[in-house]
C-alpha cells in the first residue's frame, strides 16, 4: 500500500452524554428485542494523528504509554491493533498518537470515540472518504464483534453521527434520527445539565460481562429501559423538560437493578443528594462511572452545587457534530 511520506491525517471525535436506553444496545439484547438509546455528543474530544513511519515499525503514543513494535499483531492496545488490521494497514509502518480531553474510562464514551477516531484517521491517511454509517459499522465491529463485547453499539454510533439523537439497534443494522424538539426545549435542556467528576474510575467490561451472562433474568427491567428511550423522545417533542429530567433519573434507577457493577453506597448517596433538591442524576456508561450527569429542570443549580460540593464540577456543553478527519 502506497502512503506518501509527509502526509498527516488527524481526526477529532466527540465524547458523548447518554440520557436513556443505555445497555439495550448490547448485542445480546439488541439482536433479540431491538435496542434504543437517546444521547448527545459533547464538547470534549479524542484526537488521533496518524502518519507513515520512516522506520520499519509501529510507533504508538497514548495516555502515558509509548509502544514500539515491528508487527501489527504485537500491538498491545486492542483498539489500535484491530483498527490497523481492519483497514488493511498491517504491514504499513505507522506512527499513531492519541490525545484526549478527558480522563480514560470516565463513562462518557472514550473507548467508542477512540475506535472511531483511529479508523477515521486511518481511512483519511489512505486517501479514503468513508461514509458515516460505514464508519460506525466498522467501529462497532471492532468493539462488539472482534473484541467480543468490550462495548455495545451505542458509543461508536453516536460518536460518529453526532448531535442529539435517538438511535435504534437491531440484528438488521443501526438506524437513527435527530430528536424533534423546538429550539427553546433544546436550549432549556442544555442549560439544565451539569457534570461532576468524582475521580472514581471503573472498567466497563466486568459489568457488561456480568449483565450479558444474566440478561435473561432481567428482561423486564431491560424492556423498561428501552421504553423510556422512546418516552424521552416524546418528552422532547412535547417540550416537557420536567419529564425529560425524570426519565434521566429513571434510567439510573433501572440500571441499579441489573447484575453488574452499577450501584454501591457512593451511587446511592449521590443520587439521593441530587434528588433532595429536585434534580435527577445519572452515572453514565456500563459501570459506576467517574462522572455524574445532573439534570436540573428547575434551574436550582446552586443547590445542586451545594449538595455535591465534594465533587468537581466540569463545564461541558452539547454539540451537533460527529467525528471529523482531514489531512494537514
Amino acid at each position: 500500500m502506497s502512503i506518501p511520506m509527509g502526509r498527516l491525517a488527524v481526526s477529532k471525535t466527540p465524547l458523548r452524554a447518554p440520557f436513556a436506553g443505555g445497555l439495550t444496545d448490547l448485542k445480546s439484547y439488541a439482536h433479540r428485542f431491538g435496542g434504543v438509546t437517546v444521547s448527545c455528543t459533547i464538547d470534549r474530544y479524542v484526537y488521533v494523528a496518524a502518519k507513515r513511519n520512516h522506520e520499519p515499525c509501529y510507533n504508538l503514543r497514548y495516555l502515558d504509554v509509548l509502544e514500539r513494535v515491528s508487527q501489527a499483531g504485537q500491538i498491545r492496545h486492542d483498539l489500535i491493533r484491530e483498527s490497523i488490521k481492519l483497514t488493511g494497514m498491517d504491514g504499513v509502518p505507522l506512527e499513531i498518537a492519541i490525545m484526549v480531553d478527558l480522563y480514560a474510562a470516565c463513562g462518557l464514551g472514550s473507548s467508542g470515540a477512540v475506535t472511531v477516531g483511529i479508523l477515521h484517521a486511518l481511512h483519511a491517511l489512505k486517501g479514503e472518504r468513508i461514509e458515516r454509517y460505514a464508519l460506525l459499522q466498522e467501529a462497532a465491529h471492532v468493539e462488539v464483534d472482534i473484541l467480543q463485547g468490550a462495548s455495545g453499539y451505542h458509543d461508536p454510533a453516536i460518536c460518529t453521527l453526532g448531535g442529539l439523537r435517538l438511535i435504534e439497534y437491531t440484528s438488521s443494522g443501526i438506524t437513527s434520527r435527530p430528536l424533534q424538539a423546538g429550539a427553546d426545549m433544546k436550549r432549556r435542556f442544555a442549560d439544565s445539565l451539569m457534570f461532576f467528576y468524582s475521580g472514581v474510575h471503573n472498567q466497563s467490561r466486568p459489568s457488561l460481562v456480568a449483565l450479558g451472562n444474566r440478561m435473561h433474568t432481567v428482561y423486564p427491567h431491560m424492556h423498561r429501559i428501552r421504553e423510556i428511550g422512546y418516552e424521552l423522545e416524546r418528552a422532547f417533542r412535547d417540550g416537557d423538560i420536567q419529564r425529560a429530567a425524570a426519565i434521566i433519573g429513571e434510567q439510573q434507577e433501572l440500571k441499579q437493578k441489573l447484575p453488574g457493577n452499577f450501584v454501591n453506597d457512593f451511587v446511592l448517596d449521590v443520587t439521593a443528594r441530587v434528588r433532595s433538591v429536585g434534580a435527577f442524576a445519572q452515572l453514565p456508561g456500563g459501570k459506576i462511572s467517574a462522572f455524574v450527569i445532573v439534570c436540573c429542570p428547575d434551574g436550582r443549580k446552586d443547590e445542586v452545587r451545594r449538595v455535591l460540593s465534594d465533587l468537581q464540577e466540569v463545564e461541558i456543553g452539547l454539540v451537533e457534530t460527529g467525528t471529523q478527519a482531514r489531512i494537514v
